[in-house]
């Protein structure tokens, strides 16, 4: 007799899936709430550990909620964001005495596996989705194929290349660059499926737009070439005003640090003054940063898998001005510019071309196409709109769902547990022989 209950999805990471600071994880948070919205039951296992301390956005009273519960292994939440009858049901391990991946201890990572195992025996899984090789995640990726639990790997950066996913049955990937690098690179198939980005979080409801906008004005996002471009408006248009959102690095450093072309770090200013410019903090709401925004700014250096503040600004109406780097393009769509890399950057050592400050000659034709979005971003409204409609939920989660179908008609959570794993529990057979005496 085949089964009618839903099908059953658990995320799990020791890093918690509320991490504003990772891109991974809202893309994860948002990909859950749309299978959830499917009518899939979702849940997730994770702790607070965070990439950044920014990240803890979402749950500011996070440290006081562990200091309330610390006799509890797990916190549990019912969340019905993704509306709907069913929630998504979020275990939060407490055991971590540190945010910080890097101060993980042995003790902690075996009581945080524990934990998890457990969740396998009572939630009973059809499908483990996550990421992370290192040993933990391999440890908790193993103990789901004890299971018999088909387990599926998210990729969200070209960083793998160490890494062949020997314990996954599906490696996806939101970018086409992305899944067309590990199979130049490495010969490995991997499945884009899109990016997963809630609209009601992102869109504001009202807007006035008026500045050029930079989220995170670290090295690798391309501060060196927004700080040209600052330097060059406030000089050709003074008219323009910035808004720079710190959200992992303060502006400031990073000008602290820039160098001039084959000179010592922190040589590029000495009395510069910038003009025209306002600094935003970190912020879980991000509508009110799209809500002022007349032109966003995306020129990364390094590979990017995706870009999604670059998304999130065309479901704004945003247009878009960012490098041909990685999965980018595709991230703007029809609803901006991109460019080259400025010649400075791409041909000096890797070690340190993000600090370097790229020439005006050389930023010339980003400084033309930012100043032509922003004297016309209203004619940009239905590029930005058809770019948002290719990335939407919809689209991604359709793409999604092709991928997972062959894994979830399996129906592994359909299977006796009892004997599965590598810990035994109370009330599993000790033996072979008691197992059949029952």
């Amino acid at each position: 007799m085949t089964s009618t209950r839903p099908a059953r999805i658990l995320f799990a990471y020791p890093q918690t899936l509320f991490d504003v600071s990772n891109g991974a994880s809202l893309l994860c948070y948002s990909m859950m709430q749309e299978l959830a919205r499917r009518g899939l039951q979702v849940a997730s296992i994770g702790g607070g550990i965070f990439d950044n301390p920014s990240g803890v956005a979402r749950i500011p009273n996070l440290a006081e909620q562990i200091a309330e519960n610390k006799d509890k292994k797990l916190l549990v939440n019912k969340d019905y964001s993704a509306g709907g009858e069913i929630p998504m049901t979020h275990w939060f391990f407490t055991g971590f005495h540190s945010t910080s991946w890097n101060e993980i201890t042995y003790d902690e990572s075996n009581a945080f596996l524990n934990e998890y195992t457990q969740i396998l025996r009572t939630y009973k899984p059809d499908l483990v989705i996550g990421y992370g090789c290192d040993p933990l995640c391999r440890s908790m990726w193993m103990e789901a194929r004890l299971f018999k639990i088909p387990t599926v790997y998210v990729v969200v950066n070209g960083n793998h290349h160490h890494y062949r996913f020997p314990l996954h049955d599906l490696v996806i990937t939101d970018s086409r660059s992305t899944a067309e690098l590990y199979k130049r690179t490495e010969g490995l198939t991997v499945t884009p499926v899109g990016i997963f980005i809630n609209p009601d979080i992102v869109v504001a409801k009202a807007r006035n737009p008026q500045t050029v906008t930079f989220i995170n004005p670290a090295f690798a996002k391309g501060v060196a070439v927004v700080a040209r471009l600052i330097l060059m408006a406030n000089k050709e248009r003074p008219d323009i005003p910035f808004m720079i959102v710190e959200s992992r690095q303060k502006l400031a450093d990073a000008l602290k640090a820039l160098r001039k072309l084959g000179g010592e770090i922190g040589s590029a200013f000495t009395n510069q003054t910038f003009h025209n410019i306002a600094l935003h903090p970190a912020t879980f709401n991000i509508s009110e940063i799209y809500a002022t925004t007349k032109v966003l700014l995306a020129p990364s250096l390094w590979y990017e898998s995706w870009g999604r503040v670059a998304t999130e600004a065309t479901m704004n109406g945003i247009p878009v001005l960012g490098s041909r780097n990685g999965g980018i393009p595709e991230a703007i769509g029809p609803g901006g510019i991109t460019l080259d890399t400025p010649e400075e950057l791409g041909t000096i050592d890797e070690s340190d071309k993000y600090l370097t400050l790229p020439s005006e000659a050389s930023c010339r034709p980003w400084a033309d196409a930012l100043y032509d979005l922003y004297d016309h971003s209203e004619e940009w409204a239905g590029k930005c709109r058809e770019a948002a409609e290719a990335n939407s939920l919809k689209a991604s989660g359709d793409r999604l769902m092709a991928a997972l179908a062959p894994l979830l008609e399996r129906r592994a959570g359909d299977a006796d547990f009892s004997r599965m794993g590598s810990i035994i529990y109370e009330g599993d057979p000790k033996d072979w022989e008691t197992a059949q005496s029952k």
